[in-house]
């Protein structure tokens, strides 16, 4: 083993790897499979690998260099085996084992020490990258980072590709259905959202909006994750990086031009990239400040600053508003829009919500004296900003747009987002409660209009008038102020229902309310 270890320091000094196919042939496969076993089996070898500390970065590097090769002429072997014979597919089948018995020694070294873990080089970033591509040594890959992240999360900064090998994994992620393998993907990332402050930050300026909204959506799976964890070690993420969440959240409703153009000179593409993104960006965002509520190093926060109760209000008007908008927009449509690809599969669901819509509204032709639900109203909070606006009309675009969308636009699951985040912050603080009323917003009104299921916007789903509901609970307990808008409503301005069994059924007192407003 000794001897293997300085062979591969020789070989690293003396030759830079360049895509060569035969790096590293001196090094016998039998070789690296007995160094494995030795490293994987005798705790002493901990001692032999530790005389190679100052030499760890280059081996590193060689045991990746070569995996990378083998794996390159296993591919070009069976490549120009046009008439594959037995021979040539053994000849392949011992490169490619040559491959991975290198990188398991290298994942065995890195787990028998620390100190030899530590060593690892910015130089390797490409090196994984391009090997976690191959899609051949995903396991081993994200195992080495994973044991190798406490060093590496502030190392591999120093490589202009460490965005690319994130979003690398993040791919991996998404495609495998190897519950070990995602395991690994969130201890990795919990290990930098934990260590690295400014992660979020970063990962928002150097990556793109599809891999940025995937990064978030791993923060989301580890804030929900922790919240069911009873027993074991839970994953953590430190508090700046929470706060960058609510930061994000405030700077698309406080400036949504300023989100747009953030990358605009070094990408002058993103802008619209991070328009088509912006629901599904929001969406995760609500989401986890929602989430965010069941941390408690996180509460604080949330309680004493009115930020993201604000911003989460903003954006459920914003979308109250973009509805206003798209009820415009349908009149002036002919009555088969949106027109579906019949034999598309991916607009299946879609198809399936359209007519579900239709169904639904001949249903109600059949009542005469049921009274016409009214078009949602405009808010004028919305339309004398220029930031949301200007938000309004994106989220507007995704229902006009329908047709070119995959799947179900999100603003139904966002507008749900809103009333479960709004009802979490609320029952955190009666600060947050009334924080809802202040500056021109009226959030119970804004709560109250979600309450009737508007068969119009097919993305919504059934349980909004339900979380409706318990957000106007949430509201109105032990606040006063919101009691009383709900007490100064005449008539509510749709005809959900009266206003008796309007204040019954969000479990008001209307004595209590009629007593406490004489006094």
């Amino acid at each position: 083993m000794e001897q293997l270890l300085n062979n591969l320091v020789e070989l690293g000094r003396t030759e830079k790897f360049n895509g060569e196919i035969d790096y590293g042939a001196e090094i016998s496969s039998d070789s690296l499979l007995e160094a494995m076993k030795v490293v994987g089996t005798d705790h002493s070898s901990q001692k032999i690998i530790d005389r190679f500390t100052e030499n760890a970065p280059i081996i590193h590097k060689t045991l990746l260099s070569i995996t990378f090769a083998n794996y390159l002429q296993s591919k070009m072997t069976s490549s120009e085996s046009v008439t594959s014979t037995a021979v040539d597919s053994s000849l392949s089948a011992e490169v490619m084992k040559k491959a991975r018995r290198s990188i398991r020694l290298l994942l065995n070294l890195i787990q028998r020490s620390p100190e030899f873990a530590s060593k690892i080089p910015s130089e390797c970033v490409e090196l994984l990258e391009t090997l976690i591509a191959t899609a051949s040594f995903h396991s081993e890959c994200l195992l080495i980072l994973v044991k190798t992240a406490d060093s590496t999360w502030l190392e591999f900064q120093k490589s202009f590709r460490y965005s690319h090998l994130l979003e690398r994994i993040l791919n991996s992620g998404i495609s495998s259905e190897n519950s070990d393998e995602t395991t690994s993907i969130l201890a990795y990332f919990s290990t930098l959202l934990e260590r690295d402050y400014g992660f979020l930050s970063s990962c928002y300026a150097e990556m793109s909006s599809e891999s940025f909204c995937e990064v978030l959506d791993v923060v989301r799976v580890i804030i929900e994750r922790n919240s069911k964890v009873c027993d074991g070690k839970p994953m953590k993420i430190h508090s700046n990086n929470l706060l960058f969440v609510i930061n994000l959240l405030e700077l698309i409703t406080v400036d949504y031009t300023a989100f747009l153009m953030a990358k605009l000179k070094k990408e002058p593409k993103s802008v619209e990239e991070r328009r088509l993104k912006t629901v599904e960006m929001l969406n995760l965002v609500v989401e986890i400040v929602e989430e965010m509520c069941t941390n408690v190093e996180m509460t604080s926060n949330l309680n004493e600053k009115a930020t993201a109760i604000n911003a989460v209000v903003d954006v459920l008007d914003t979308i109250l508003h973009a509805e206003s908008l798209f009820s415009d927009f349908r009149v002036s449509q002919s009555e088969n829009w949106p027109d579906i690809p019949l034999n598309d599969s991916k607009f299946e669901v879609l198809r399936q919500k359209i007519e579900e819509e239709k169904r639904y509204e001949a249903t109600q032709r059949r009542y005469e004296d049921r009274p016409k639900q009214p078009p949602p109203s405009k808010l004028l909070r919305v339309e004398t900003s220029e930031s949301l606006s200007h938000l309004a009309q994106t989220i507007l675009s995704q229902y006009q747009n329908i047709d070119d969308v995959i799947g179900l636009p999100r603003v139904g699951e966002l507008k749900l987002n809103c009333l479960k985040a709004i009802s979490n912050l609320c029952s955190l603080s009666p600060d947050n409660k009334l924080a809802t009323l202040q500056n021109g917003r009226q959030g119970l009104l804004s709560v109250l209009q979600c309450t009737s299921r508007r068969p119009a916007y097919f993305m919504e789903s059934y349980a909004m008038r339900n979380y409706s509901i318990f957000c106007v609970r949430q509201l109105t307990d032990n606040c006063q102020e919101n009691k009383e808008v709900i007490l100064q409503l005449g008539q509510p301005t749709q005809p959900i229902i009266d206003r008796k069994r309007l204040l019954k059924e969000f479990g008001i007192d209307e004595n209590e309310l009629s007593g406490t407003s004489h006094m």
